[in-house]
Parts: C-alpha cells; sequence; structure tokens
C-alpha cells in the first residue's frame, strides 16, 4: 500500500457524469424515506464560485472533511480550496475561515483573512470552538465562536516530537482528522507518524496508539506499542471507545478506556466482500473516516469500494451507501442502490443523518435517517449490472453498449445460467452482427466467482446512416435460470445520437500505438498509446469510457499513467482512473484525453500501459489486442512475446560529491544525488526504487525528485515512508523507464537528527522488485 493511496489530495480526481436529478416535486416526497440519499452541497465540479447562495447550486473544493453541529450547521473543509465553509440548515453556505491561498498565516486574526493549507477534518466543541486540521501545515488550527483563530498543536516544520510537552510546541506530520470526547481531549490522527496524538485540556500533548513505524501489530495489548499504519480517520464512539480507520491495514481498530487496542472491521485485505458477516472476516479497500452515531452504529467511509459500510453493535458489517460503482448519486435515491465516488467521510449529525464527503464526484450527500435504516440482509448470491454507454453517439460511429455482469453474493453463480439480453432502439443496430436489433450473450462453462468477479456483456453498436439526432433507448436484461436474487437486472439504456459530432469530440484525436512490448512468458513490458490532434486544434472531449482488450497471452498489471512530455513546465504525468477486469485481460480507463487547451497538455498524449505475459503465452506477435477510446473506432494492440527473458541493467553512480555533507539538526538538504544509467539493450521498463536511511538521517517528504536526460525540468515521483521515516518507496515508476544509454537522476530530500553522530554514513538504493541492482551514496555527518 502507497502512503498517497491513503491520502490522494494532491493528484485532482475527474468528476463523473452526474445522473439526472429527480424532479423537486419527487424529492420533496422522497427525502425524508430513512435511507435515502440527497445532495446537501456541491454542483459536481471543483473550485470556488460564491458564498452566500444556495450550497447545491455552488462549486465546492474536495470535501475532505465534514462535521455537523448540534444546530445542524455543516461545516466542510475544501482541500482544494484551502478554505472551511458552513451550510447552514436552511441550505446557505458561507466561508468561515480561509482567503483561498494556500499558506500559514492569520493567528490572532479574523479566520476569515487567515491562510490555510489543504484542511482536512474539523472537530467542534461544547464551546463552540471549531477545530481545523490544516493538513500541509502541520498543525491544528481552532476558530473561536467569535471568528478568531489560532493554533493549539503543531509547530511546524513537518516532523515528530514533543510528547509529554505544550502541544502549540510539538511537531505533527499530515494531520489527517480530529475527534474530542467528553472530558474535552483533542485526538489527532497525525498519519505520517503512524500514531494518534491526544492534547489534553491543560495543553499538553501525549501519544495513545502507534509506535510511529507502520505496520500492523500489537492487538489485546497497549495501544501505545502496537503497530498502525496511515491512520486517516479518528472518532470517539457513544460507547466512550476510540476507534481509528488504520487506512493501509485496510481495518478499523478499537481503543478502549484502558488502552487496549483490537481490530472491529477489516480482515487486512485489501477488497470487498462479507456483507452480513462480522466485520472483523469482511474486506475493506483504504477505510478512511469513522464515526458512530447514537445507536452505537459504526460507519465507515470504504473509500476504495465506493462505499459506507455500517457495523451494528453486534458487530455485524452491512453497506450503507453505494453500490460499488464510481460515479455520482442519483438525488433521492436508496442510498445503498446508487453510487458513490471516493467517498472519504463519514460524519453522523445529532439528528441520525449521515453525512458523505465524496471526494471523486465533489459533492456532499445526506442519507436521511442513517442511524434507523436497518440494512437488509444480503442474498445468498446476487448479480448487478455496471452499465456501458456513450452520452453522446455520433451517427454511423461505433460504440459500447451493454453491462459488465458482477456477483457481489457471497455464493458461486454458474455462468451456464445467465444471459445477457440487448434490445436496441429502433435507428441502432448491432456493428458485428445481422441478427437483427435483439443481442445476446451467454457463458455457458464459466462460473461466477463471489463477490468481485464479472463476465463481460457488452456489445459493439453503431447508429444507423439514416438515423435522426435524439435519444435512443435500448433496453438491457440480465437472465438467470437459477435460484438467485437478481437485483437491477434490466434498465434502459439512453443514447444521445447527434449529427454531425462534435469538432473538439474524441473523433479529432489521433491515436495509435507507439512501440511493440516484448515479454517473455510471466514477464511484463510496457507500451505507449499516443494521441495526437491536428495542428493548433484543442481537443477535450471530457471523461471517457476506454476500454482495452489485451493481445492474446497478455493480462494488463500494474497502474496505466498519462504523461504530456512536451509542456512549458515541463513533463507532467499522473495516474489514470482505471479498472482492471476479467481476471486482467480488460482494462478500463476513464480519462479524459484532451489536447491543446492550456499550456500544460500540449500534444502529445502518451498513455503508458502495463503487460504481463502469461506462463503459457506461445512465442510470436499477437495483433488481436484493441483499444477504444469512447466511440472511436477500436486502435489496434499489438504484442511480442520473446522465448527468453530480457533483463534490465543499470549502472548507479553518485554525483555531486561536494553537496554530501551535511551538519546536525538540518533540514530540506538534498545530500544524496545518484545516477541510474542504463547500460543494457533494451529499455528497463517502469520500476520500484527503495531509498534506506542510516541512523542520524531520515526521508522528510513522501516525495522523490527527478531529473532525466531528454526532459526538461525536474519530475516528482509519488513515494511513501515507512521504518520511522528510514525508508522511501517508489511503486512502479514510470519515470524510471530507460532507454538504452539514458540516464536519470534522483534526490530524495532529508532531515539530519540533531543528535547525529559525526562521521561517515552510507544511504542505500535498491531497483527492481525483486531488486535486480544494488548501490548506495556515501555522506558526511559533520561536527
Amino acid at each position: 500500500m502507497r502512503l498517497d493511496q491513503c491520502h490522494k489530495h494532491d493528484h485532482p480526481i475527474r468528476t463523473p457524469v452526474r445522473a439526472p436529478r429527480s424532479t423537486t416535486e419527487g424529492t420533496a416526497m422522497t427525502q425524508m424515506i430513512p435511507g435515502t440519499i440527497i445532495t446537501a452541497a456541491g454542483n459536481g465540479q471543483n473550485g470556488f464560485e460564491a458564498d452566500g447562495v444556495p450550497a447545491t447550486s455552488t462549486k465546492i473544493g474536495t470535501p475532505w472533511g465534514v462535521t455537523v453541529d448540534e444546530a445542524g450547521n455543516v461545516y466542510v473543509c475544501e482541500f482544494s480550496t484551502h478554505r472551511v465553509r458552513k451550510v447552514t440548515p436552511d441550505g446557505k453556505i458561507t466561508t468561515i475561515a480561509g482567503t483561498g491561498t494556500e499558506g500559514y498565516s492569520g493567528d490572532g486574526e479574523r479566520a476569515t483573512a487567515a491562510k490555510l493549507s489543504g484542511p482536512h477534518g474539523t472537530v467542534i466543541d461544547k464551546a463552540g470552538n471549531i477545530y481545523i486540521a490544516d493538513r500541509k501545515n502541520d498543525r491544528i488550527r481552532k476558530v473561536a465562536p467569535d471568528g478568531t483563530i489560532t493554533t493549539v498543536a503543531g509547530a511546524g516544520p513537518r516532523g515528530y516530537s514533543g510528547d509529554g510537552g505544550p502541544a502549540s510546541a510539538a511537531k505533527l506530520n499530515l494531520p489527517q482528522s480530529l475527534a474530542l470526547d467528553d472530558a474535552g481531549n483533542l485526538y489527532i490522527a497525525d498519519l505520517g507518524n503512524h500514531r494518534i496524538r491526544k492534547v489534553a485540556p491543560d495543553g499538553k500533548i501525549t501519544t495513545v496508539a502507534g509506535t510511529g513505524t507502520g505496520g500492523y501489530s500489537g492487538d489485546g495489548g497497549p495501544a501505545f506499542a502496537a503497530q498502525l499504519n496511515n491512520p486517516t480517520g479518528v472518532t470517539v464512539g457513544k460507547d466512550g471507545n476510540l476507534y481509528i480507520a488504520d487506512c493501509s491495514n485496510h481495518r478499523v481498530r478499537k481503543v478502549t478506556p484502558d488502552g487496549t487496542i483490537s481490530t472491529v472491521a477489516g480482515n487486512g485485505t485489501k477488497g470487498y466482500s462479507g456483507d452480513g458477516v462480522p466485520a472483523t472476516t469482511t474486506t475493506l479497500s483504504d477505510p478512511y473516516f469513522v464515526d458512530m452515531d447514537g445507536a452505537r452504529n459504526l460507519y465507515i467511509a470504504d473509500q476504495d469500494n465506493h462505499r459506507v459500510r455500517k457495523v451494528a453493535p453486534d458487530g455485524i458489517i452491512t453497506t450503507m451507501a453505494g453500490d460499488g460503482v464510481a460515479g455520482a448519486a442519483v438525488d433521492s435515491a436508496p442510498a445503498m442502490n446508487t453510487h458513490l465516488y471516493s467517498p472519504i467521510v463519514v460524519a453522523v449529525a445529532p439528528s441520525g443523518d449521515l453525512y458523505i464527503g465524496d471526494v471523486g464526484s465533489y459533492y456532499v450527500y445526506k442519507v436521511v435517517g442513517a442511524s434507523a435504516v436497518v440494512p437488509p440482509a444480503p442474498p445468498v448470491a446476487d448479480l448487478y449490472g455496471k452499465y456501458v454507454l456513450p452520452v453522446t453517439a455520433p451517427r454511423g460511429q461505433q460504440f459500447e453498449l451493454g453491462a459488465t455482469v458482477h456477483n457481489r453474493g457471497p455464493a458461486i453463480a454458474s455462468g451456464e445460467d445467465i444471459t445477457v439480453v440487448l434490445t436496441l432502439a429502433d435507428g441502432l443496430e448491432s456493428a458485428q452482427h445481422s441478427n437483427g436489433r435483439r443481442l445476446t450473450r451467454t457463458f455457458t462453462g464459466t462460473d461466477l466467482a463471489p463477490h468481485s468477479a464479472s463476465l463481460d456483456g457488452v456489445f459493439r453498436v453503431r447508429a444507423t446512416d439514416d438515423a435522426t439526432p435524439g435519444v435512443y433507448e435500448s433496453t438491457l436484461e440480465i437472465q438467470y435460470g437459477g435460484d438467485l436474487n437478481l437485483k437491477d437486472n434490466t434498465a434502459v439504456l439512453p443514447i444521445t445520437v447527434v449529427v454531425p459530432e462534435p469538432i473538439d469530440g474524441e473523433h479529432a484525436l489521433i491515436v495509435f500505438q507507439d512501440n511493440l512490448p516484448k515479454a517473455a512468458p510471466g514477464q511484463s513490458a510496457r507500451f505507449h498509446l499516443r494521441f495526437l490532434a491536428p495542428v493548433g486544434q484543442p481537443v477535450n472531449p471530457g471523461d471517457l469510457d476506454q476500454r482495452l482488450s489485451a493481445p492474446t497471452g497478455f493480462v494488463f498489471t500494474g497502474r496505466p499513467t498519462y504523461t504530456y512530455p512536451n509542456t512549458a513546465l515541463g513533463a507532467i504525468t499522473g495516474e489514470l482512473k482505471h479498472d482492471i477486469r476479467d481476471d486482467g485481460r480488460t482494462l478500463v480507463i476513464r480519462h479524459n484525453p484532451h489536447l491543446n487547451t492550456t499550456d500544460t497538455d500540449n500534444a502529445p498524449l502518451l498513455y503508458a500501459i502495463d503487460l504481463q505475459a502469461v506462463h503459457d503465452a506461445v512465442p510470436g506477435v499477437v495483433s488481436d489486442g484493441s483499444a477504444s477510446i469512447g466511440q472511436r473506432p477500436p486502435v489496434q494492440i499489438r504484442a511480442e512475446v520473446t522465448g527468453t527473458t530480457v533483463q534490465a541493467s543499470l549502472r548507479i553512480t553518485q554525483t555531486k560529491l561536494a553537496e554530501a555533507h551535511v551538519t546536525p539538526g538540518k533540514q530540506h538538504a538534498y545530500p544524496v544525488s545518484l545516477a541510474l544509467t542504463n547500460t543494457g539493450h533494451h529499455s528497463t521498463g517502469a520500476q520500484d526504487l527503495v531509498f534506506t536511511a542510516p541512523e542520524g538521517l531520515w526521508f522528510s517528504e513522501d516525495r522523490l525528485m527527478m531529473a532525466k536526460d531528454g526532459h526538461k525540468g525536474e519530475v516528482e515521483l509519488t513515494a511513501e515512508r515507512s521504518d520511522g521515516n528510514r525508508t522511501l518507496t517508489t511503486r512502479n515508476a514510470t519515470a524510471l523507464n530507460l532507454d538504452p544509454g539514458q540516464s536519470a537522476y534522483v534526490y530524495p530530500e532529508m532531515e539530519v537528527e540533531t543528535n547525529a553522530q559525526p562521521g561517515a554514513v552510507r544511504v542505500g538504493i535498491q531497483i527492481g522488485n525483486p531488486p535486480f541492482v544494488t548501490g548506495h551514496a556515501t555522506v558526511t555527518i559533520d561536527a
């Protein structure tokens, strides 16, 4: 688990297309039914527009913290706009802290004139003071009832210190969320320190859970001797226990008043399973925030499962909101039957309503009367469809329409009893067969495993050449002949046929495979899809579902990335939102392949995608892979299975030796600079890279800086610190894919302990998983 998987703030999440809203009349009639989901704030766009307007009509920044006070005011931490905003019971939104400019300032002044940096969580005490986890400032701020802001914990810069002393002089490391108990103790999820800290009413800070080393251990013993791994959420339950969202351990932990820690949800395996069973036997996926209602139901923001889970007092877990499909919710729908998109925050109001901060869709949702809802027991087996359809389809162009069939129950469903039937609207036709408008697909000989497996019920379709512009509604049905609870088995799939296609749509793109990946059986290789546009023409089709099929003998692996290599700011890269399906044979990417719209997306655009040759792959070139970009005709994907393994070869050389001298207490230092040179005859491919620091030095940032031959400027690689910040790991780094003879230069930011002993020490490096090259850099700690 990478650290950035438990706080993805610095990488904007693309907004999904929102399903149509219900009418005002329908909302008024249904919003008071317990379990109904409605929008509390946001219009689905990231940013800031105005205060004093209805909260549902304006933009909000990524909602990383939500709190509700006794009067029903909802407080929202907007990470990306560096503000904290308040939504009053009448629905109006205002700013209560932050100017919108990132920074640290304003103590002793009005909070609206102060600068914040990535506010991440709030909590309100009995006196009306609002505490803010000012995450990137590594501080806790307090807004008094008169609107004045002060700092109550954290002195900066980022680090760990201060236990037993005043919290205002202590160091914090990415504080994520906050909680208060009845005695006025303030609890801080100190993520980067892998600890839960406590600030007593007298201002003294201590550690109540976590040793400071990321990991999992200690259940049944004292919490301060247990390991946590990126704790992101903390709450004090109505039962008096402290609950911790132990994000990278995929668990929720509990600390009793006597200080004993245990696990109350999650078995440590990342995934989704187990509704209707004891919560400790199920799987979670990056649980982020937690909260408890007055009936002692524990709510978990099960982030990467796109669900909110509910653990009843008897320990049984169910799904409270979200169907597991990433997307925006439908207003007035039952919460458990609609979409969520990376729900990060759960907050229970005194009324029993549940608020959800949904960072992927830029909404704050409210589930009405959540504490009174008793989720139905899950069936033994349960099929549902994840629908695949474009919003618009140009006449005469092919597109994909249908659903992938998933089993969310705990039993196997027999594929021979499953049939997908797609009845096309008049004006649409199959692009592959001349069998009329009723298309079917069966799955004889295939079993659908519990919880996660899927079957492909997607058809390639086109609008006929004489189809008139307008909406065409096709009907999809999932038929099952066994004894099964079949929910969501019929759907109407609306497609808007357009004539002509907008000039900035994806058909303006030129897309082709940029290289032929070669891999021996069991080995991986990387290929690029290159996106071009006519010279000077901006292309901005919006987020598209892009469906890739692997060539025979290959499966998709790793994390696909995008790069704009030729911008004014140098190479700009990031991870693509994606889903690997059908045992690796299908890759679905959700992204906007825009070009030439700003100075940061100049053509070309490159997708970097990893393929692995299966162990029984037959040597030779295969050409039956494809990439469907929205409604564009598929692009052929080719790959070659070779007969021998291609071994990467790198030489590690220390550079900038004059800078390899540091003094005790030095911060923001870059004493280690290493040149990595490809001395082989093949590209190295994406690689893992691990730095280890000796006693006296530690890594001070969750990143690694890099420069590369042939590229302008620096590249910032996401990394994860562990082992007390003495290990820094970058996973599957695309930027480390070096051509023969090419070099890259890497340099981590480090800090020197104040009591570091003088002398020469070694910083180690290893590359590859398993490692195929190791080396070190010598650093001298001066007296």
